[in-house]
């Protein structure tokens, strides 16, 4: 009964600013978070929060975070909900110009500055506050994939509400210890986090991408839980020469698993169950699946979460309904992916529609050319990207990474000999490695760079 109680109480708070003050007040002296080699249970990560929040008061609105450290973009995070402003946490990286396109094309009230010497300062606007229809509390950014990002906003209930359901499944307790890496401007991350806050677990983390730290914190921390994107996963795989017995859950999402990126997983995590999820900024978590078999198809992302719906419109377009999702979102919402649904009730991803190429006729899907040049031998990893031409219609660039000792040359031609004719890319580039954005997914605007320079470069030659 008393459980039944404390859920229902965490339900019904105002914003995770209150839920941290919750949590604080029962478990004051349970470690909250690690960072690297620093520790703060939920007191002292309360104090911090009602420190800067006094530095806050008086802001209002919808409120910028620029924050360089973990520690300090989830104080910021929850010091201007406790001052009644909404937080959007920036993504690392962002020039001036284009942080005051983010703040002017979507009506912000200013931005929240935490230099990593000094105190936080205010830097207002003066655009007006706009007027929210309902109760929201934050904001989180899309992902500018054309233009200015959109800031999406959520209420407390729209991500707190569902923490029961996907704690189940991820096996998200009061006695997790749970590792995610990267900034809390990625949505994954700070869902993950505030899951585990919500039943009172431990987050730990480090501000370094080496995988080294990383297996220091797992083995010294005794983390049972891992949250990473797959292309961090794969980095810390590689990286382990030992396993690490106490993980049992590992769940990802944002890119798909291989089979030779799971069986890896299964060598240096013996004990733990693998998920793979499929969510959106926009929505929530909405499918999963089991990864107990390394041979499974990569697209495959498992049957919806309890109480989520999911269907198939024209041109293949995934639509979902569920009471978890942006403010302002209608149901049935599409965040415009394809797919197809299994007998066994099971999605099967088909990609984004902008991704599919159109070549000659002939459709292509970079996802699905994405998953075949992984699986050629002497090749560790993979992205491809549409190339528009004007007068010769669509065509594909592939960013290859070689394994140790692999020879270009072979590979170029292991991919002739795996792939269709139609299939095989426009222009292949190797890379020493793919490179990744703050969120921890591949960075396509880069790439796209690299492909810009490569045809200059033969237009000179």
């Amino acid at each position: 009964m008393e459980q039944r109680a404390d859920v229902c109480e965490k339900a019904n708070l105002r914003d995770y600013a209150a839920l941290l003050y919750w949590q604080a007040q029962r478990r004051p002296q349970q470690r909250a978070l690690i960072v690297d080699e620093r520790a703060f249970t939920y007191a002292e990560l309360w104090r911090r929060v009602t420190g800067m929040a006094a530095m806050a008061l008086g802001v209002r609105g919808d409120v910028l975070v620029a924050a360089d450290t973990f520690v300090d973009q989830l104080t910021a995070f929850l010091a201007l909900q406790a001052v009644r402003a909404r937080p959007i946490l920036l993504h690392h990286g962002l020039s001036v110009a284009e942080v005051q396109s983010i703040l002017k094309e979507n009506g912000l009230q200013g931005i929240w500055h935490c230099p990593r010497e000094g105190a936080p300062l205010f830097e207002p606007s003066g655009l007006a506050e706009r007027v929210h229809e309902g109760p929201d509390v934050l904001g989180v950014l899309s992902s500018g994939s054309s233009g200015t990002p959109k800031v999406l906003y959520r209420t407390y209930r729209s991500w707190a509400g569902f923490f029961p359901v996907q704690d189940e499944v991820f096996r998200v307790r009061e006695s997790t210890v749970l590792f995610l890496q990267g900034s809390l401007s990625f949505t994954g991350n700070t869902n993950s986090l505030l899951s585990v806050l919500y039943e009172g677990g431990t987050i730990v983390t480090s501000a370094f991408l080496r995988c080294h730290l990383w297996e220091e914190l797992l083995r010294r921390h005794a983390v049972d839980c891992i949250y990473l994107v797959p292309s961090k996963l794969q980095l810390l795989g590689q990286a382990l020469k030992e396993p690490v017995a106490t993980v049992k859950t590992i769940f990802t999402g944002s890119q798909l698993l291989t089979p030779a990126m799971l069986r890896r997983l299964k060598a240096v995590f013996p004990q733990a169950e693998i998920l793979l999820y499929y969510g959106a900024s926009e929505l929530n978590y909405i499918t999963y699946a089991i990864c107990d078999d390394p041979d499974r198809d990569s697209r495959n992302l498992g049957r919806p979460f309890p109480g989520i719906e999911v269907e198939i419109g024209a041109a293949g377009r995934i639509y979902v309904t569920t009471p978890y999702h942006i403010s302002g979102g209608t149901m049935p919402f599409s965040v415009k992916d394809t797919g197809e649904i299994n007998a066994r009730g099971e999605l099967i991803f088909g990609g984004r529609r902008t991704a599919w190429i159109n070549k000659g006729g002939f459709k292509i899907s970079t996802l699905r050319l994405e998953l075949l040049l992984k699986a050629v031998p002497g090749v560790e990893d993979a992205a491809v990207l549409p190339v528009r031409k004007e007068r010769r219609g669509d065509g594909a660039a592939a960013f290859l990474v070689a394994a140790c000792g692999a020879s270009e040359t072979d590979i170029r031609r292991a991919v002739r000999r795996a792939l269709m004719p139609v299939e095989v890319p426009d222009i292949i580039i190797f890379l020493p490695e793919l490179p990744l954005n703050d969120r921890g997914k591949v960075d396509r605007h880069q790439l796209e760079r690299v492909i810009l320079k490569e045809t200059a470069t033969k237009a000179c030659d």
